[in-house]
């Protein structure tokens, strides 16, 4: 691609980029844009009304001073300080009402790329949150949208002012002298390149180090963080994360700091440049006004000369910043432009109890970039209402078909059915609202109890009754019984009046948000793993109840749990390795007899 077919696309996309902005802020607010046009189209005329009014009085005084008129003299300064002292005003009064329509703009603009934001990370796939590059699109979007909008749209503002104000004024300049005026308009655009080009540099440093730049907030949220606090103090790891945090910075400031030095370096000579072709023309000005005796006429060349330097900076300034937001905004759009969620639904409804069971035929997966198989040619059926444990080392493949399961992902090969249909012939909402999941890192709300609870199926959220019989089962009703304002309370330290819960405490939580749904399908990964072994036995020991007929997975570590299941599938390197409940495995002695021993013994040293 020849160097003019690049800066061709790079116009282009440039462009396509304002059009993107100015189109969102349009719908953040269209009559603040109309409002604010109007406003700064009269703005723009302003310097060239009041060259013209002070060219006209200081002729007027000098021929005034000339002929000795003293009374014409008094009426030219009256008349001048009211047409000064009219347009300051006016140009206070629209001043104010931009600034008040400016600011209401940006309110309404942040507003509305927040719920976009939003409204695109929720119709992501999970696969989206666990790409690093994608992340770091997202985190780029976040981080530069709150303001970067609307910096495009308030400079493209001001450069139509500018514009109307460099176009006025350089008429008028040029019905003096035509060259001179040329002279003027030109003389800064050296100093633009020099602008443009560090822009791209500095953007493309910036884009390279989003990932360090995620590490650095990282380990200043462990430093200031409550919950890390106990660990960094006892591990005396503070001053080492300081340390690193210091060294990363510095890279960054250094990084920086040349970047500076070298634009310093080559814009400098520019800038002087221009100041020397603006004395110049000044030098000309005075040397021909004087000889024609024109001094109204030097008065506005002067005052045109600076209007139009000092707008010819702002306004070369302002396409270079310009360009500079557009680089950055182009994160944003790079985020809303990833393609929607690929997992697609049928219109079937999930039943409210299975009749036969879930059957995983000959599935296979690998996570997307990735070429190891975590999964490979499984074939499994869970029957209805049966509770199957899953056993096996870490990565062994018990949660990805937790994943495959509640179709956060789609198998690489083979195919998921629930009652003899596909699972992707089933609504996927539907599907997702009838499987109830813990995970192990399930999240902790920092919100009230009730919310916590209730999230579980939040269409009944206001549902007392149902939170309520949800924290007996999973033994949270005694928690929320003791907290200072019951199902009020907030929980977390994060906001007032939050009260912080012990792990295990927050375990049950969650476990009261999983049985939130009376689901067919309940998913219980590492669901007591903070629970004291009391607590657990009284929970499993209900866990039939508590399911009412559900189909149960359930995936744990302790086996004085996984000998509750009615069936245990052992897996190793995403296959089956064995199946049976816990007497036929205990006799078949073999992985799942070894890792029980090994625990029970670990148990009986205790």
């Amino acid at each position: 691609m020849s160097h003019i077919q690049r800066f061709l696309r790079h116009v282009q996309l440039v462009t396509t980029s304002w059009r993107r902005v100015l189109l969102l802020v349009w719908k953040a607010g269209p009559q603040y844009v109309v409002l604010l046009l109007a406003l700064t189209c009269i703005t723009g005329l302003i310097p060239s009304l009041q060259i013209q009014i002070t060219s006209h009085i200081v002729q007027s005084a000098a021929d005034a001073i000339r002929g000795g008129r003293t009374s014409q003299f008094v009426s030219v300064a009256v008349f001048f300080g009211m047409a000064q002292g009219g347009i300051t005003i006016i140009s206070l009064v629209l001043s104010s009402i931009q600034q008040f329509l400016q600011t209401l703009l940006q309110l309404r603009l942040a507003n509305h790329i927040s719920i976009h934001i939003m409204e695109k990370a929720v119709a992501l796939d999970v696969q989206h949150f666990e790409d690093d590059v994608l992340y770091d699109t997202l985190q780029r979007a976040n981080r530069e949208s709150m303001y970067r909008p609307y910096q495009i749209f308030a400079q493209m503002v001001s450069l139509c002012s500018q514009c109307v104000t460099l176009i006025s004024v350089v008429a008028v300049l040029l019905s003096w002298s035509w060259w001179l005026g040329l002279l003027i308009l030109l003389a800064p655009l050296p100093a633009v390149y020099s602008q443009v080009f560090y822009s791209q540099r500095g953007y493309a440093i910036e884009r390279n180090r989003s990932s360090d730049r995620r590490r650095l907030m990282y380990l200043q949220f462990l430093v200031t963080n409550a919950r890390a606090v106990k660990e960094i103090r006892l591990f005396h790891l503070g001053t080492h994360f300081l340390e690193r945090y210091r060294t990363l910075n510095n890279s960054f400031y250094k990084t920086d700091s040349n970047l500076l030095k070298q634009q310093l370096l080559m814009s400098t000579p520019l800038n002087i440049l221009s100041s020397v072709v603006s004395a110049g023309a000044q030098v000309y000005a005075i040397i021909t006004t004087i000889a024609l005796g024109r001094i109204g006429l030097l008065a506005g060349y002067i005052q045109a000369i600076w209007v139009v330097q000092s707008t010819m900076q702002s306004l070369l300034g302002g396409l270079t910043q310009l360009y500079q937001n557009n680089l950055f905004i182009s994160s944003l759009f790079e985020f809303l432009d990833i393609p929607p969620s690929r997992i697609r639904g049928g219109k079937r409804a999930v039943p409210d109890r299975l009749q036969k069971g879930i059957e995983f035929r000959h599935v296979s997966f690998r996570y997307p970039g990735t070429t190891q198989v975590v999964i490979r040619d499984l074939n499994l059926f869970l029957q209805a209402g049966e509770c199957v444990a899953l056993v096996g080392h870490n990565g062994a493949g018990k949660t990805t078909l937790v994943k495959l399961l509640s179709r956060l992902y789609e198998p690489t090969e083979g195919q998921i059915l629930i009652d003899d249909v596909p699972i992707e012939e089933y609504d996927l909402l539907d599907l997702r609202k009838r499987i109830s999941v813990i995970f192990q890192d399930f999240i902790q709300y920092e919100m009230t109890a009730r919310e916590n609870i209730g999230f579980g199926y939040v269409e009944e959220l206001g549902n007392d009754e149902r939170i309520q019989a949800a924290a007996e089962k999973s033994g949270a009703a005694p928690i929320i019984q003791s907290l200072p304002q019951g199902n009020e309370t907030p929980l977390g330290r994060m906001f007032e009046k939050g009260h912080e819960l012990s792990i295990g405490q927050w375990q049950k939580i969650a476990l009261a948000r999983a049985f939130m749904r009376r689901a067919p399908i309940v998913v219980l990964d590492e669901p007591t793993s903070a629970i004291d072994p009391e607590a657990e036995v009284e929970l499993f020991s209900r866990l039939q109840q508590i399911a009412a007929g559900a189909t149960t997975l359930l995936i744990a570590h302790r086996f004085s749990t996984v000998r509750m299941a009615d069936r245990i599938i052992v897996l190793d390197k995403g296959q089956i390795i064995e199946d049976g409940d816990h007497e036929t495995l205990m006799r078949f002695d073999g992985t799942y007899a070894h890792l029980f021993n090994l625990q029970a013994a670990g148990y009986a040293h205790r």
